[in-house]
């Protein structure tokens, strides 16, 4: 009984959503299926929308191999949300680097055109944000983008303080729910109007907020 529970320990370290720490690269592949098909199903009915059924079968694989590695889709969207969370680091530090040299204006639209792009290649990431997910580290995990947002800020107009930036960088959040939102639902000949859109309210905004 004791050597099974010290077994145990060591393969479910604290902080991890997966039961089975993967040992080869045939489960790595698995947990990557079933991360990918979740991010699908997420994407298209939202996270509470989305159940462990539905990804098992997205994934073409049984409920009890799901289960062996994620107790619950609350588990699946965290590992999700921290996969996003070490994207985004890469995906948002140009826009820090780029936002002393840029206008108001250009500094806007390259915001929204950022957004745009990434959640167009991951439609999973702001339904999942926005998500009612309670699970230990989740408060930092979606708190990344309002951290990205308000480092860029602060590059833009260093006079900031932390506080006033966060504080930007949730309203720009919110802003850009909206975007993505509207930007989800419109076709797409006609998307680039309601970036066009986004960029000039945000312009507005930040053109008061920054100086």
């Amino acid at each position: 009984m004791s050597s099974l529970s010290s077994t145990t320990d060591r393969s479910v370290p604290a902080g991890r959503p997966e039961r089975v720490v993967p040992q080869q690269e045939r489960a790595s592949r698995r947990i990557e299926s079933f991360l990918n098909a979740a991010a699908e199903i997420v994407a298209t009915v939202g996270y509470e929308g989305t159940t462990m059924t539905a990804i098992a079968r997205r994934s073409e694989a049984s409920i009890g191999a799901l289960y062996r590695y994620f107790p619950d889709k609350t588990a699946v969207a965290r590992a999700l949300l921290l996969r996003y969370a070490q994207q985004t680091d890469a995906h948002w530090s140009t826009l820090t680097d780029e936002a002393k040299e840029l206008t108001t204006e250009a500094f806007a639209k390259r915001l929204v055109g950022m957004m745009a792009e990434y959640t167009e290649q991951h439609p999973a990431y702001l339904p999942l944000i926005a998500a009612p997910i309670k699970v230990a580290r989740d408060a930092a995990v979606r708190q990344n983008l309002r951290a990205q947002f308000s480092r860029a800020f602060i590059a833009k107009n260093p006079a900031l303080s932390r506080e006033r930036a966060l504080l930007i960088a949730n309203v720009v959040v919110q802003i850009m729910k909206g975007l993505v939102a509207l930007y989800a639902s419109t076709p797409a000949r006609e998307r680039e109007l309601v970036t066009a859109e986004f960029q000039r309210l945000l312009a507005d905004y930040l053109g008061d907020v920054l100086q």
